[in-house]
């Protein structure tokens, strides 16, 4: 479930001696409503339900509509209009939000780009509250953090992470990054002939390339502004919404797109 995994993974980060404020407490009945209808392939109940919502007090409604946008879920794929929903979530007190605000915000999508600004962001989400990074190195880092997750998400097949959390530990200045712990990861069927089953991925190899992937995508931050050091980092690898994408294709391949209406821009 999807607070199942926020909490998952705040507990990660407590355990590492970071703030649990990126936690969530419950699912409202809304954003229940909308993963369901997601899980189903049903997204004109999905778009439906996020703007009959969306413009309330909802936080959690305001996080998925960013997520779905951010990565082409039910709607046409909007990366930098994502932003203003995440920012949303955040300023309603969904504190999870933060680091997909912040991530945007060090990609220059949807906001102006300032590694210093993200990191202000991360921080309220529970990175590094402790203040062991500068705000600069800690605005890369959370950059880096969750375009890693996002390619992730993306590129996993459906259901290759069964539990677990993955844990990196990063070192801004050098770009260094090491594994320590990976998901567990689901059997594939046995292929014909045998009754051997194989693990669909391969959990460490899929973060290594994933990671690298996001280090070329990121701006190129200023290396004298880098810290050296090491900072443990809890990755967002749930595909509780991506799950649907599969079934929000039709028989020609075409994404069903939907429209998420925020009036509450104009307001």
């Amino acid at each position: 479930m999807f607070t199942t995994h926020r909490w998952s993974v705040g507990l990660a980060v407590a355990a590492l001696g970071v703030a649990c404020t990126v936690c969530a407490a419950t699912d409202s009945a809304s954003s229940q409503a909308i993963i369901k209808a997601i899980r189903k392939g049903d997204c004109a109940k999905a778009t439906k339900a996020v703007n009959d919502t969306v413009n309330s007090s909802d936080a959690q409604v305001d996080f998925l509509a960013g997520r779905m946008l951010d990565e082409g879920v039910c709607v046409k794929r909007d990366s930098a209009g994502a932003t203003d929903y995440f920012k949303r979530a955040l300023e309603l007190g969904d504190r999870a939000s933060a680091l997909d605000y912040g991530t945007k915000i060090g990609l220059g999508e949807g906001a102006e780009q300032s590694y210093e600004r993200a990191g202000e962001v991360c921080r309220t989400g529970g990175l590094d509250a402790e203040g062991h990074l500068s705000t600069y190195s800690l605005g890369y880092v959370c950059t880096v953090r969750g375009v890693a997750s996002m390619l992730l998400r993306e590129n996993l097949p459906r259901g290759a992470f069964t539990s677990g959390v993955a844990l990196v530990q990063f070192v801004p200045h050098d770009a260094s990054m090491q594994i320590r712990s990976a998901p567990r990861v689901a059997t594939a069927d046995p292929e014909t002939g045998s009754n051997t089953r194989r693990p669909m991925v391969d959990a460490r190899t899929e973060i290594d390339k994933a990671w690298k992937n996001a280090l070329g995508l990121v701006p190129r931050p200023n290396i004298s502004k880098l810290d050296s050091k090491a900072i443990d980092l809890p990755l967002d690898v749930e595909m509780t919404i991506e799950n649907g994408k599969d079934a929000k294709r039709g028989s020609q391949g075409a994404v069903l797109q939907g429209e998420i209406i925020p009036a509450w821009r104009s307001q």
